[in-house]
């Protein structure tokens, strides 16, 4: 028997009644009653009721400093996500759960769906609550409705955890899923990929605080206590805390909007004056690259703002900005680039142009000169025997003016 189960038989052993029609009963007249905190409403489903508190924003309202809306084409933000094509906006859902646990399988619930999207000139949010386990059909019903020809989504690490736990949901009801064969887009992988050698830690909360320039109320309920209080509302009928998970949820699907926004501003246009930081625009760079943009990811590695990189980054993106050029067969150019490195003291770049200066110009000479300077870098590693190797050889050559070796 699952978890949820469990749940069900101990809430009817304690004399709750569950059902449809049901709803649970407060054990106490000092319970705080949850549509006298929430102004949801009841929403009529083929399956009975479920509760659903609705928002509405203008589609310029502005979360932070960023609007909800893209304004600028989101293609390329669909080709980093994989998807077999670019949603229209007002198909895409923005979507965020609360659930019983964090352990995911047949025992762990959403038992609030948070869901939001453009249509017309706002963007609405549903919050879809399910006051008692035999709501739930109700509320996926009510989900499947206001999800009505969706063609893509966008989650905070749904990939791993929100999506496979609402497709479990689905089947347990034996509803059909509206999420199947859709665009995905997990906003969390992408955002490591920028922020995390700044940030560390890429949770939504704290990208909201260093990126979008959010700062939540105090009437936030933190995540790891979601679940708790959402077992004792079971348990007692009081919602003191459930304005607070509605509120929790509505940011995070807020934040999914906005960050998806800055995203696609970013790809399409790296040089915004907005995104200022050195070090992220370094880590931009490299996202263009894996979608093979290469003339912008060189823009973005040869531009001023990353001359106030430390120095071991500001070697990191000569280097790059090198790659990018021997991948051309520009290795002149390349060559340029490694000499500011190895005068910063790069390893890595003096290797290469000892490479270069043996095998491409055969000026032995230049070429034992970086290798030396290589082998008093790297002290005693695997890699001096290597440069030792290569120092024997540069010397026979020099001793015997023989041709480079390919």
């Amino acid at each position: 028997m699952s978890d949820w189960n469990n749940l069900s038989e101990r809430l009817k052993r304690l004399g709750v009644q569950l059902g449809i029609s049901q709803p649970l009963q407060a054990n106490s007249g000092k319970v705080q009653q949850l549509e006298k905190l929430v102004p949801g409403r009841n929403l009529s489903t083929i399956f009975g009721e479920i509760f659903s508190l609705n928002h509405s924003y203008p589609e310029n309202h502005q979360h932070g400093h960023l609007p909800l809306k893209p304004l600028t084409p989101h293609d390329w933000l669909a080709q980093w996500a994989k998807a077999p094509f670019t949603p229209d906006l007002e198909s895409l859902i923005f979507l965020d759960t609360e659930t019983t646990g964090l352990s995911g399988g047949t025992g762990t619930m959403p038992f609030m769906i948070g869901a939001g999207r453009f249509i017309k000139n706002q963007f609405v949010v549903e919050q879809f609550f399910v006051r008692n386990p035999a709501e739930e059909i109700a509320q996926l019903a009510a989900l499947s409705e206001f999800v009505e020809g969706v063609e893509g989504i966008v989650t905070y690490n749904g990939k791993s955890f929100d999506l496979p736990i609402i497709n479990t949901r689905y089947i347990m009801q034996r509803l059909s899923n509206p999420f199947t064969a859709i665009a995905h887009f997990d906003l969390l992988h992408f955002t490591r990929r920028i922020w995390k050698s700044r940030l560390g830690q890429c949770n939504l909360g704290n990208i909201e605080t260093h990126v979008l320039g959010f700062q939540r109320e105090q009437a936030d309920i933190p995540g790891y206590l979601v679940p708790d209080f959402y077992r004792e509302y079971l348990f007692t009928g009081d919602a003191t805390h459930m304005p607070g998970i509605f509120y929790h949820n509505e940011v995070d699907v807020l934040s999914l909007s906005a960050l998806f926004s800055w995203l696609a501003a970013i790809l399409e246009d790296p040089s915004d004056d907005r995104f200022t930081d050195p070090g992220d625009l370094l880590s931009v760079g490299r996202v263009l690259e894996i979608l093979e943009r290469e003339q912008l990811a060189d823009q973005v590695y040869a531009s001023d703002r990353l001359q106030q990189l430390p120095n071991s980054d500001r070697q990191k993106s000569l280097l790059l900005r090198a790659r990018l050029q021997k991948r051309k067969g520009n290795l002149e150019e390349a060559s340029v680039l490694w000499q500011e490195a190895a005068s910063a003291g790069s390893l890595e770049a003096l290797i290469e142009l000892a490479k270069y200066f043996e095998h491409q110009l055969r000026d032995y000479e230049k070429a034992m000169v970086c290798t030396d300077q290589a082998i008093s870098i790297c002290s005693d590693t695997p890699l001096t025997d290597s440069l030792k190797h290569r120092k024997s050889r540069l010397e026979a050559k020099i001793l015997k003016n023989i041709p480079g070796e390919s």
